[in-house]
Order: C-alpha cells, then structure tokens, then sequence
C-alpha cells in the first residue's frame, strides 16, 4: 500500500484534508494532522494543534514545538514516503517540500500559500520543490505564469463549496440547545487558535453585553473547537449573558450551524469569513494581533483588505474592524446598525451570494483526489 503524508497547519487544512482522505481511501495517511483528519483514518506524527498561531510575535512561544514537530516529520520521509501534500502553511511546508525533494518524493501543494497577498518571492522557492500545485483561486494561474515550465498548475475551484453544509433548521437547532423560540440567534465565532480566543473572545463578550442592553431578544451563541473548548468555557464563566458555548458534541459542524441560524455573526478573519460567506447571513469581521506583527504584515502585504470575502469581491462588502477599531463599542455599534437598517441587511445578503457564485462549480475535492491518484 503506498503511503502519503500530509503536512496541515490550520484547521481550516484539516476541513479540506480530512475530505480528501476519505476520498482516497486506498492509501496509508500519515502527517501533521488536526481532529477531522485523525477522525477520517490519519496516523499522526503531531497535531496541528500544537503548532498552530496567528502572527510573528505570536509564534514565539511556539517555536521549538514547531522545530520539534519539523524534524518528527522529515524523520518520517526518511522512513519512506510515496507521496508529499502539503497544505497551505508556508513557514512550515516550504521548507518541507524541500526535504521531500532531496529525498525523490513526489510533492504536491494542494491550496498554495497567498502569495498574491505576499510574499511573492516564495514562489520561485514554490516551484523548485512542488511537482504540481493545486489551485483553488482562478486567478493565481497568472501569479504562477513565468513558472508553468517547472511544475504542473491545476484549478479545481473552492472545496468549501462541497464541505459547508448544514443539518438542522432554526427550530431543532434551538429545541437542541434550549433557546426560547423566540430569541433571535446571535454569533461570537471567536477562532480555533488558543492565541486568537484569547484575543478576541473577552473583546466580543464585551460587545455582547453592550448589544444585550438595545437587543433583548438576543440570544448569543459560541461554538468552540475542540482543541479551545476549555479555554472557552474559562472566559465566559463569569458572563451573565444569555448565551450557549455549542460543540461536536451537539452537532457535526456547530460553526456552520451558528452561521446558518445567526440574525447576525462576530467573526474572527480567516477561513470562516469565508464559510459564512457560502452560507450567506450578514456579518463583521475582527482581528487584533500584536501591534508589532500587524506593522510588519502591513509593511509586507500588498492587498487592499484582510477579509477573504472583501478580496473575491474586489470591494468591502464585509465591514472589517482590525486593531484598534476591534473594540466593544465599534463591534456593538456596527452590529446593530446592520441589524436595524433592512437595505444595508439586505444588500449585504445580496453581494455575498455575489461572493458565492465566484468561487466556481463545486467539485474541487473529487478533481483533487483524481489529480492525486493519477500522480501516484
């Protein structure tokens, strides 16, 4: 049986590699894995969990975890590998790539890094150590246009259009987490990484509270992920909101099912923007890193927005309050102008179905895996 690690620094990776495993089913999986991809049958040589972070100064802290899980898995190409995938994660996978390419492996990225955004001069780097690269953006075949002679460029289209799907309706998601009928569904979807909670969650509550004072009829609700489900709990010990933490526990993807619900969502930047997006309710998006990590990154990024949806559209259609504008009062504020003004709710409902229909036909796991095996 031939054997394929698989390199996922994100939990949004996971989503996406957990999908393709099942898909594959006819190889040995082993690599850096989160809970999905450990659920669909993958060995494990570290957890992402351990080695996942938002921002340079932030991942001080974690540097020899990293190092460590580095070296665990370039020890395992070692043993022999048929196949490298790597996910996104390109502080991490690059130099991955590498070491799969001394030793003969065949390599492919599958979601390459943003380097439209930045860091334009990995992509040289990008195209030295990956057999093909796999696109889920249209218009990264022209990033990649003076490179096409060195590896194989394949589009697929977004897999979240396959992943995002939900089981309940309004009425059985409130009868599962005891919320009166009639409250309105309000979400604080504060990240999957520890360093992320902890930022924006007390931030968020705080909103809450200053929403809960206009907004009697609100009912908010957070679902965590497994890896941050405690510290979750921790932070809201003390809240005396009305409000409902939602795990696996309760349902296979409890994100997508607060997104689905929502009269209105917080949400942290990152690939749930983008979730929240295919499902289509309005919504703010946060983030707040260290004022040192967002002076670099804007130093280093050469894009017009942070949010992945504003970024498909080309313009804001999703309000994004970073750094000192990710405040209590500015989210609250925010929040209930949308939740008061019928256009601006409207039409805010109108350009993410826009945002929906550019991210193409669906499918993009299945040409994925077709891609894989024919490689292999």
């Amino acid at each position: 049986m031939k054997k394929i690690f698989i390199s996922v620094g994100e939990i949004s990776g996971d989503n996406y590699a957990s999908e393709l495993i099942k898909l594959l089913p006819d190889y040995r999986w082993t690599g850096i894995t989160g809970p999905k991809m450990r659920e669909a049958g993958c060995g494990t040589v570290e957890k992402l969990e351990d080695i996942s972070v938002v921002g340079l100064i932030e991942a001080v802290p974690k540097y020899f975890k990293i190092r460590k899980a580095f070296k665990k898995a370039v020890n395992e190409l070692e043993k022999g590998v048929d196949l490298l995938i790597v996910v996104d994660f390109p502080g991490f996978n690059l130099k991955l790539l590498e070491e799969a390419k001394k030793r003969g492996i065949k390599t492919v990225y599958f979601i390459a890094p943003q380097v439209w955004a930045w860091g334009k001069g990995r992509i040289p780097k990008i195209a030295k150590n990956t057999d093909i690269l796999i696109s889920i953006w249209p218009f990264e075949k022209e990033v990649y246009r003076d490179y096409l002679d060195k590896m194989d460029f394949e589009y697929v289209g977004h897999p979240l259009l396959d992943i995002v799907k939900t089981e309940t309706d309004e009425k059985q998601f409130k009868q599962k987490l005891k919320i009166l009928e009639e409250k309105k569904i309000f979400g604080l979807l504060c990240g999957s990484r520890e360093s992320e909670v902890k930022t924006l969650l007390p931030i968020m509550l705080k909103a809450a509270k200053l929403i809960k004072k206009e907004r009697e009829d609100i009912h908010f609700v957070i679902p965590a992920t497994p890896n941050v489900e405690s510290i979750v709990r921790q932070i809201v010990s003390n809240s005396e909101l009305p409000l409902t933490i939602t795990t696996k526990k309760d349902f296979k993807n409890p994100s997508y099912e607060v997104m689905r619900h929502s009269v209105f969502s917080v949400i942290a930047s990152g690939t749930a923007t983008l979730e929240a997006s295919i499902i289509g309710n309005p919504f703010l998006l946060v983030y707040k890193v260290s004022p040192l990590t967002f002076f670099i990154g804007k130093m280093l990024v050469s894009i017009d927005f942070l949010g992945l949806p504003n970024l498909i559209a080309g313009r804001e259609v999703i309000k994004e309050l970073l750094q000192k504008d990710c405040n209590p009062e500015t989210i609250a504020r925010e929040s209930l102008r949308y939740l008061s003004d019928k256009n601006l709710y409207q039409k805010t409902k109108q350009d993410l179905k826009e945002v929906k229909e550019k991210l193409g036909e669906g499918g993009a796991l299945k040409k994925t895996a077709d891609i894989i095996k024919n490689l292999i």
